[in-house]
């Protein structure tokens, strides 16, 4: 299986993506709520490109079907229902309703995967049920890390180093890496055992801490906390793990 690690989700314009295996990873945070609201009973969630477009959706949906969701900076948007911590997505606030979910970096990218064979959405909380959906695929893949407004970001990096290491240690997948995908797997084992500490001392996780968000940081780094398998189809994250 060959491995193509996107440090930042720039290179993906670029990439051959025909008949692969794309995973989308922006642990902090919109990964992670995209779990948090599949289990919550959401009927899907529809990742946008920007506000307006969200919005556009949300009124055509109508808001018995759907709720409108997203953050920009950090910050829920204005006339959003809800931001993107994933402690806002309960049985209470998206059961049974579509999520429409814009986000600063990581829902965008979703819109650039349609060449795709298979399209997941990838994070620490489901990492191993990713893991498994990868390799019963058996196809070549490319994980994209959202990163943090288009830069590097420790979190998402780790991320995918798991995923790498999980898909050979736990799979026996004999994987064939980039350069960026051998140093997220060496990031990975060197910080493995602090994984929380790493993330939280990483930009982002400073970075949401100071807005009072600190206890997302923490949720987001449960490994398997959250064990449901986000699958793109039709422009719509829906759970595909037999639940």
């Amino acid at each position: 299986m060959n491995i193509q690690l996107l440090l930042t989700p720039f290179p993906l314009d670029r990439a051959e993506l025909e008949g692969k295996t794309v995973v989308v990873t922006d642990v902090l945070r919109s990964s992670t709520s995209i779990c948090a609201s599949l289990l919550a009973g959401a009927r899907g969630v529809i990742p946008t490109g920007g506000p307006g477009e969200a919005g556009e959706l949300w009124a055509k949906l109508g808001p018995d079907n759907a709720v409108l969701a997203g953050e920009r900076d950090g910050v829920r948007i204005e006339n959003f229902q809800y931001g993107n911590s994933p402690t806002e997505f309960t049985p209470d606030t998206v059961g049974g309703k579509n999520v429409i979910l814009c986000t600063t970096s990581g829902t965008g990218i979703f819109v650039h995967t349609n060449r795709a064979g298979l399209v997941l959405s990838g994070a620490l909380v489901n990492i191993s049920s990713v893991a498994e959906a990868v390799a019963r695929a058996d196809q070549d893949t490319v994980i994209v890390c959202s990163g943090r407004e288009g830069g590097f970001s420790i979190e998402d990096t780790l991320c995918g180093g798991m995923l790498i290491d999980q898909l050979n240690g736990n799979h026996g997948c004999d994987v064939t890496l980039n350069d960026a995908g051998a140093l997220a797997r060496l990031l990975y084992s060197e910080r493995k055992t602090s994984l929380q500490k790493a993330i939280a001392q990483g930009e982002h996780g400073k970075f949401l801490a100071s807005l009072g968000l600190g206890s997302d940081v923490e949720i987001c780094s449960r490994t398997d906390s959250m064990p449901v398998l986000p699958m793109l189809k039709d422009g719509r994250l829906i759970r595909s793990d037999g639940a």
